[in-house]
């Protein structure tokens, strides 16, 4: 029996070009990014669509610039989606080991503080041109400034329509982002796509954001920062708290403990629930030793006025700020007949109530909560309804704190998406 052993070099190139899958991405963020790369080192032809001039724009504004990109201490607690899906099976497909090995195979070495990686540099043009350059390596077609007007089907290929022609594809993949950030692209338009195919999308919260309060005379305070315990109250219920740098501003609270406990409050605030934000001031100090504490105190600032006795525990203006909100009189002082009033003040410290009644909104907000469905999305990030539709990033319904989870749900849900995409 004769075997006859056929050479791919005698195959024309168009011919065995029928074999390549053709994968388009929608959205050059992290998520875009990352499935691209993953997509053309299985061998795809990869198009990425990018509605602005440059690939990963919110990306170079991440962490203040500096791009805290993963986390070492990376588990689901950290994040929110619908209980029961793959999200979490997703997320763990990329450790943090994965994750900084990924950028280094681009040459981005990484550097580790507080438990949140950032690229040595310190800089996000680091990373977000090291992914710009590996898929210009991987041969990955970048279509920047180009808007999408729809993605229909016919028969088996998606046809994706642009300003001035149509193209048509294997697989599409959507990682279009959320509302978060709209100056830098992200306008929710990825939403009106996927309903396009039939998904569901929540409604869409901004969080990661800033929260306003009616406080009186928060101009007395706006520009202090101070560590502080911070809660988060709905409806007369403890709901989350976190500890940190909290900063006051003129219209109610950042910080980072604050961007995290607005993931508890923007849908409530919205809701017309009853929010409530508890400082504590002087976490240092339990309420218990609280008595012991004051009694000793006032041998320190015998004689002295109230508004000294606060002194070398708070930033001395939120003791301004808090000797005028309770009423103290200016002629009072540290006596021991008056050591119920000096509990009371240092309690009031210890859980300084804020009333929120608004937060500073999507153009304000680092990431979108709520979005495409997870139940209608399986384990592959494949759509359900639409074989072939893929979907990323911060369009599915997927949240978590600041610190890197973000990022590293992009990055995972990416590479994912982009792999299976190519199957």
């Amino acid at each position: 029996m004769k075997v006859f052993i056929l050479s791919l070099s005698l195959i024309p190139v168009d011919f065995m070009e029928v074999f390549v899958k053709t994968i388009a991405i929608i959205g050059a963020g992290p998520a875009g990014m990352s499935a691209a790369i993953a997509a053309a080192r299985k061998g795809a032809k990869v198009t990425v669509f990018e509605r602005n001039e440059i690939a990963g724009k919110k990306l170079l504004l991440t962490g203040n610039g500096k791009c805290n990109f993963t986390n070492v201490d990376m588990h689901a607690d950290f994040f929110s989606f619908e209980e029961g899906s793959h999200a979490e099976l997703v997320m763990e497909t990329m450790s943090t080991k994965a994750v900084c090995d990924f950028f280094a195979d681009m040459g981005v070495l990484s550097t580790e503080r507080k438990g949140c990686f950032y690229p040595f540099t310190g800089q996000s043009q680091t990373i977000q041109s090291a992914l710009v350059k590996t898929m210009e390596r991987l041969g990955v077609k970048l279509m920047t400034n180009t808007c999408i007007g729809e993605i229909t089907r016919n028969n088996d290929q998606f046809v994706v329509h642009t300003d001035n022609k149509m193209m048509n594809f294997d697989a599409v993949i959507l990682a279009c982002g959320g509302k978060a950030a709209p100056k830098t692209g992200s306008d929710g338009f990825g939403y009106r796509l996927a309903r396009g195919f039939g998904h569901t999308v929540s409604r869409t919260y901004p969080v990661l954001v800033q929260l306003q309060s009616d406080a009186s005379n928060l101009k007395m305070v706006a520009g202090v920062r101070c560590y502080a315990n911070v809660s988060a109250w709905v409806n007369g219920v403890k709901v989350a708290s976190d500890y940190g740098e909290l900063q006051m501003t003129d219209y109610g609270l950042s910080g980072i403990p604050v961007f995290h406990l607005s993931r508890f409050l923007s849908k409530e605030i919205e809701e017309g629930m009853h929010c409530e934000i508890s400082v504590d001031f002087i976490p240092q100090i339990s309420k218990a030793a609280l008595n012991e504490f004051v009694s000793e105190r006032i041998k320190t600032f015998y004689g002295e006025p109230v508004k000294t006795f606060p002194e070398g525990l708070v930033h001395s203006k939120l003791v301004e700020y808090m000797i005028k909100e309770q009423k103290i009189e200016a002629s009072a002082m540290v006596l021991p007949e008056n050591k119920d009033m000096l509990i009371n003040l240092l309690e009031e410290m210890k859980d300084w109530r804020f009333l929120i009644t608004g937060h500073k909104g999507f153009e304000n907000a680092q990431v979108t909560k709520g979005g495409v469905l997870l139940e209608e999305i399986d384990e592959n990030m494949q759509s359900k309804l639409i074989k072939g539709l893929y979907f990323a990033g911060e369009m599915v319904d997927v949240d978590a704190d600041c610190g890197g989870y973000n990022l590293h749900w992009a990055w995972a849900s990416g590479k994912k998406a982009g792999e299976e995409a190519t199957k």
